[in-house]
């Protein structure tokens, strides 16, 4: 018995984390062209892609539960709370499981910075906002680093495609706008004003 609840565990961990990177792919490349308004209004509404963004990232936060918390209960793992919530705390691969962590509290900070919107102001929250491509950075070396099917084709296809897209989403986000004389990436060239 004990046998099968190990397999059960370890595969709804493992179903749990990719589809949390997927989510969290397509969260970051809907919201990358949000940010840099490739949608034709007229062929899909705004509020539509903003609804899209945020259940995305709904449905990647409530599959990242999911993970964590196979990989908690499972008993082949052996990882109490210390090992899933502090970074360098893990026996297994734990630089690579710091990683994880680390993008799961970036995740937290952006997710708080977006309820505290109005307070912060937009320049401000956009400003952390950005940090998601992080996240996303975090979350693949975290994945690749740590999981067990890294080495087959379809894992190694998913981490490809996936960090193909944000890059390629990315660089339209990174580029001046026409007419612009700034050379650097919009984002980061916002006022640091305090």
């Amino acid at each position: 018995m004990n046998t099968i609840w190990e397999t059960v565990t370890w595969d709804v961990a493992r179903a749990g984390g990719f589809t949390a990177y997927v989510l969290l792919t397509l969260a970051v490349v809907v919201g990358l062209a949000l940010s840099t308004q490739i949608q034709s209004p007229s062929r899909w509404p705004r509020l539509l892609n903003s609804e899209l963004h945020n259940f995305l990232t709904l449905l990647s936060t409530i599959f990242l539960g999911v993970h964590v918390l196979a990989v908690w209960i499972d008993p082949f793992t052996h990882f109490g709370w210390k090992e899933i919530l502090i970074p360098l705390a893990s026996h297994y691969r734990p630089e690579w499981m710091a990683l994880g962590i680390v993008g799961l509290y970036l995740g937290i900070a952006i997710g708080i910075s977006t309820l505290l919107r109005k307070r912060i102001g937009y320049s401000w929250w956009r400003r952390l906002h950005v940090l998601t491509l992080g996240i996303f950075a975090l979350a693949a070396l975290h994945g690749i680093g740590t999981g067990s099917d890294t080495q087959t084709w379809w894992a190694l296809g998913i981490y490809l495609v996936s960090i193909a897209l944000v890059a390629r989403s990315s660089a339209g986000e990174c580029s001046p706008r026409k007419g612009s004389a700034s050379t650097f990436p919009r984002v980061l060239s916002l006022p640091l004003e305090l």
